[in-house]
């Protein structure tokens, strides 16, 4: 069989063409069940992750997240592009076939380049996770950005910009690469709904910004972290590296600790330089916000749902009823919402019981935001216990009044 074609690309390094020491670094990323991506040789197209699932002398089967076109060819060159020890490679393969359900065969590259030497190691996120990026420059008037996270490591991150505004007067602008010209200063950036870690503030500056399939993917490189910072970020990372090594059946996904409040202990937040447009800042983290909202549909949902986005709340799922949302987060850790919004004059004394009891089983969330939606005059709120952050707030309606307040500070926006 054949194993595979040599790189002749442009990167730099010495090419490894030693069989052995290539099966060793594919057995070390096979072990590590280390996601990468790969693409067709020589196109602009999305790339595909995969993942190693057998290794064998001269083949590989990949296990990918979506299938290839069903009318690839064998024989199609395919780039892979991993790293492993610190180290980054580059090399080509060759499709071989379908294996299964999303599982493929290709050949062992025949030769791995080097393509440039890696301070700290990088862990993706995929957008199901729902880790979010709020970026604000250094340039007067101004401009906010956001979009999804790509991945992270202590010296960094990538994310997709899905929106770019001027923050003087909320225009949304097409985002192009020209506009992320490498050192550009970030004095704000935000980092939304990390696993064990719902907010992260730090500085920073563009390190690179690349075009793919029609989305723009930005690096970021951190300013220099406080310790208190470094220490949080390296519990989220330990955290991705443990999950990278559980089995597939029990990796946790959406967990969480509380929020950190401006005067929490070892949580120094970073004040960013230049805020000329708070508002329009606000209106970013609104939509970088996840609410699960249990509510019976009708016309009233509907009209919280409009008033909700008018507001800018845009990331909303809806069930009928409080036992329907809590059997959701349940079932799917990954559904847990930053705020959970249900429509009760008040939690029955069973329904308070399952939601602390939710709250034990999710391990290390400590706080799962509840508004309680009323339709009456607004009682007096009850004292929160140890477990539960509970707020009242009125039905929310299309005049933003009181409500709106309420649902930003139980979000812990601003």
């Amino acid at each position: 069989m054949s194993q595979g074609r040599t790189y002749r690309g442009g990167v730099t390094g010495t090419p490894l063409e030693d069989a052995e020491q290539i099966r060793h670094l594919l057995t070390a990323l096979q072990a590590d069940a280390t996601e990468f991506p790969i693409k067709v040789e020589g196109t602009h197209t999305l790339p595909y992750t995969a993942r190693i699932e057998h290794l064998e002398p001269g083949a590989m089967d990949l296990k990918l997240i979506r299938p290839l076109p069903h009318e690839l060819a064998s024989g199609a060159p395919f780039e892979m592009l991993f790293a492993t020890d610190d180290q980054r490679y580059r090399g080509l393969m060759e499709f071989r076939g379908r294996q299964g359900y999303l599982l493929y065969r290709f050949t062992v590259p025949a030769q791995l380049v080097p393509c440039d030497q890696r301070r700290h190691k990088r862990y993706p996120f995929r957008p199901r996770e729902k880790a979010y990026v709020l970026a604000q420059d250094g340039v007067l008037p101004g401009h906010g950005l956001s979009g999804p996270l790509v991945n992270l490591s202590l010296g960094g991150l990538a994310f997709r910009v899905d929106r770019l505004l001027r923050l003087d007067d909320h225009m949304p602008l097409k985002p192009v690469l020209t506009f992320f010209e490498k050192g550009k200063v970030l004095p704000m950036i935000k980092i939304r709904d990390l696993p064990k870690l719902p907010l992260f503030e730090i500085r920073g500056k563009v390190a690179n910004a690349n075009e793919r399939g029609g989305e723009i993917i930005v690096g970021v490189q951190f300013g220099e972290l406080a310790p208190a910072e470094l220490a949080q970020l390296q519990e989220v990372l330990e955290a991705r590296e443990r999950m990278l090594h559980a089995p597939a059946s029990i990796l946790p996904s959406g967990i969480r600790e509380p929020r950190h409040g401006p005067d929490a202990p070892g949580s120094p937040r970073v004040q960013p330089a230049g805020r000329e447009n708070p508002e329009a800042l606000l209106l970013l983290e609104r939509r970088a916000t996840s609410i699960l909202m249990a509510m019976p549909p009708g016309p009233g949902r509907d009209q919280v749902c409009e008033a909700l986005a008018r507001a800018g709340y845009l990331r909303l799922e809806a069930v009928d009823s409080l036992p329907q949302a809590l059997a959701l987060l349940r079932a799917d850790r990954s559904a847990s919402s930053r705020l959970l919004m249900a429509l009760a004059e008040r939690l029955q004394p069973e329904e308070l019981a399952d939601l602390q009891a939710l709250q034990r089983d999710l391990g290390e969330l400590h706080e799962l935001p509840v508004a309680l939606m009323t339709a009456s005059a607004l009682p007096a709120a009850p004292e929160p216990s140890e477990d539960l952050y509970l707020r009242h707030l009125p039905l929310p309606s299309p005049e933003a009044g009181t409500w709106l307040g309420i649902l930003d500070e139980v979000a812990g926006l601003g």
